[in-house]
């Protein structure tokens, strides 16, 4: 089993986990190498299979991603206590996949393959969230755990330090019923319902504020309140 230190340096040289970057989807290169598969839950909405590879360059380690974004009731899929092999998983994939993150070379494929898949689900957390392991590639299933496990372990970190110093726009969204979450794996950055909406806004700890994409509100504790009686009247 290979010991990873999560804390030795590397480099992230590119970022396109969100698919903004027309040119990251393409046919899977062939030199691939797949890591594993899972199932991810999406905005608590949707279920979709992933299966993650891992491409080695000359400019570095790549980690790609072929999704299947349709649920569908897919015969070879594994059991809550079986693991399927890649091989027979992929019969109902497409090919279509996308480069998701590109970092510097580690001293071996095996280490930045799990630096890779733990950047992207970071990156990803509180939007997509593995719930399933469905097949070992070059990543068996105890290094996936390993790898959800430590995002685990920060998430409960971060929540329990934050619980013990809410601030005062924190205290306000309580006192308002926006049923403030605290922070996941930025420890200053908590989550809250949008009042008379179906999303969230964000709230900044730290410095005392609060903002919207959605709406294109943002502010300080009193223009929450503020927000909040307008969405009322």
């Amino acid at each position: 089993m290979l010991k990873i230190s999560w804390n030795q340096r590397r480099e992230i040289l590119s970022s396109d986990v969100w698919g903004k970057d027309a040119e990251s989807s393409v046919a899977l290169p062939e030199d691939a190498v797949a890591l594993c598969a899972y199932e991810l839950f999406v905005m608590a909405i949707l279920d979709m299979d992933q299966i993650a590879y891992i491409r080695q360059t000359a400019r570095g380690d790549e980690l790609w991603m072929v999704t299947e974004e349709t649920p569908y009731e897919n015969p070879n899929r594994a059991s809550a206590n079986e693991i399927a092999k890649l091989e027979i998983l992929l019969l109902n994939q497409s090919r279509q996949a996308m480069r998701v993150l590109t970092m510097t070379h580690t001293d071996s494929i095996l280490r930045s393959g799990m630096f890779l898949l733990s950047e992207y689900f970071d990156a990803v957390c509180g939007f997509y969230s593995p719930v399933k392991f469905l097949a070992e590639g070059l990543l068996l299933k105890h290094d996936y755990e390993e790898i959800n496990e430590r995002q685990k372990d920060t998430i409960r970190k971060n929540q329990a330090t934050a619980r013990k110093r809410e601030t005062k726009i924190i205290k306000v969204a309580t006192q308002l019923g926006l049923h403030p979450q605290a922070p996941l794996l930025n420890p200053e950055i908590w989550s809250a319902q949008c009042p008379g909406t179906g999303h969230q806004l964000y709230i900044n700890a730290r410095k005392n504020e609060f903002g919207c994409g959605y709406c294109g509100m943002k502010g300080d504790h009193e223009k929450l309140r503020a927000f909040v009686k307008s969405r009322k009247t």
